[in-house]
């Protein structure tokens, strides 16, 4: 525990006041004597009592006396006073020191003297997260005495005390609670590639993360701004490139507001880019700069609440490359041919209100691509067509090869269903290689005589 007294009485002039000091070492509290018939004087009193931490509070004991025991129970009322610290502060009275906002602690309504008694006790409470936050200061309240009753009364140049608490003196620097943006805090996070953000159908999600060290407490909220002049002053000390273009809290998706729940460590923080914002600037960079901000409770982390996202548009722009292909094949077509009605260049037509068609299907059929120069794909998609779904493909396999004889399987799809007609579906896989021929094989249909198909278009990842 902290244990700690109070000095003794320091007067000051301007305010007819006490000041009053805690720490962890041996002081003496100021009290307030209140007597009745006689105007009460400050006298020293003992010990105050132990500073303890209870959950989200410190808690601060303290007491009055009177010269004399109490002749008749009574209260005296306790009311916060700020007026007296900023006056102070203001006047160099008290240096190095910062003021406790009212909305930071709390203290009783009124100290209650039993009959008989000299002493009355009671605690002033500080929210944690204030002291935490202003870590290796001192901070300091007062409070003062009105309205005594059972005719007793109170000496005018005792009625306010000042409380100073050394927040070294109560905290350990491992019990601050540090507040971090997870991924990237105090760095650049590089988007590119395929790391560090997710590829999605409107855009792409990068997850930032918000951090909490230490033991977490009761829901606190905190803030997440973007801020473009940030990046400009980033690129006029060069550590960003001249072809940097920062973006607004207008161009991107992300909550401003967090509300992590109690005894949370960890919470979510996504910033969304749309892919129309990115193809805006395909041979430049994107930055974004994102800071926490105003936490309800806790403390910032300095060298981590802020993150700078770095995007590389020509690295994680994806492309539909199906049409680049210098040669499509089939193994199997429609009786009318390739250019027929419904023969296999309507595959790769990019239209959806056309179909390839074959029939007598035996779970034998493939369709080709071949690239001049060896392409990483990613994802493709299949869009069904406008007839009975007994036709749609129901398992493949996409094989990749860089001869065109050995091929290796990089895409397995088993027991797939095509619910609507026209119906377009993406399906990603993991690819690490470049491969100059892409062919799809359909090993079943859903159960028809006939298979078909309205499109397949392959998709190029960074």
């Amino acid at each position: 525990m902290i244990s700690s007294k109070i000095y003794s009485p320091v007067y000051l002039s301007l305010l007819a006041g006490a000041l009053l000091a805690l720490s962890c070492e041996q002081q003496e509290l100021e009290t307030f004597d209140l007597d009745q018939n006689n105007p009460t004087t400050v006298v020293p009193d003992d010990q105050v009592g132990d500073v303890r931490k209870d959950g989200e509070l410190v808690v601060v004991p303290l007491s009055v006396s009177l010269p004399q025991p109490a002749s008749k129970a009574f209260q005296v009322e306790l009311q916060l006073n700020p007026d007296t610290v900023n006056q102070l502060i203001g006047s160099g009275q008290l240096a190095d020191v910062v003021a406790v906002p009212t909305s930071q602690v709390s203290i009783p309504t009124a100290a209650t003297f039993a009959f008989g008694s000299k002493i009355s006790t009671f605690d002033i409470a500080v929210n944690l997260g204030f002291l935490e936050r202003n870590y290796g200061k001192r901070v300091a309240l007062a409070y003062r005495l009105v309205n005594p009753g059972k005719g007793n009364t109170i000496a005018a140049e005792s009625a306010s005390a000042v409380v100073v608490l050394n927040t070294v003196d109560i905290l350990q620097p491992d019990e601050i609670r540090y507040l971090s943006i997870t991924n990237g805090g105090g760095g650049i996070l590089e988007a590119r590639n395929r790391q560090n953000y997710q590829s999605q159908s409107g855009g792409m999600n990068i997850p930032l993360g918000i951090s909490l060290a230490g033991v977490p407490g009761k829901p606190f909220t905190v803030r997440a701004v973007v801020n473009p002049d940030t990046i400009a002053t980033l690129i006029d000390a060069g550590v960003l490139p001249e072809n940097t273009v920062p973006l607004t809290i207008d161009q991107v998706t992300m909550d401003t507001v967090n509300r992590i729940g109690s005894n949370t460590s960890a919470a979510p923080l996504d910033l969304f880019i749309q892919w129309s914002v990115v193809e805006q600037y395909p041979d430049e960079l994107l930055a974004v700069a994102v800071t926490l901000d105003n936490p309800s409770i806790h403390v910032l982390d300095e060298e981590k609440k802020s993150v700078i996202v770095l995007i590389h548009p020509q690295h994680v722009l994806e492309v539909d490359v199906t049409n680049q292909g210098t040669t499509y094949s089939v193994n199997r077509d429609n009786g009318g041919g390739p250019e027929a009605g419904e023969g296999s260049l309507k595959l790769i037509d990019n239209n959806i209100n056309s179909k390839f068609l074959v029939g007598d299907f035996r779970g034998d059929l493939w369709a080709q691509l071949e690239f001049d120069e060896a392409t990483k794909i990613g994802a493709y998609t299949l869009t069904s067509a406008n007839d009975a779904q007994g036709r749609d493909p129901k398992s493949w396999r996409i094989l990749a090869s860089n001869n065109g004889t050995d091929w290796v399987e990089v895409d397995i799809r088993t027991d797939e269903e095509f619910p609507q007609r026209f119906q377009t579906r993406r399906f990603e896989f993991n690819n690490e290689e470049s491969y100059s021929f892409y062919r799809i094989h359909f090993d079943e249909n859903r159960g028809d005589g006939l298979w078909q198909l309205a499109e397949w278009r392959v998709i190029r990842i960074p």
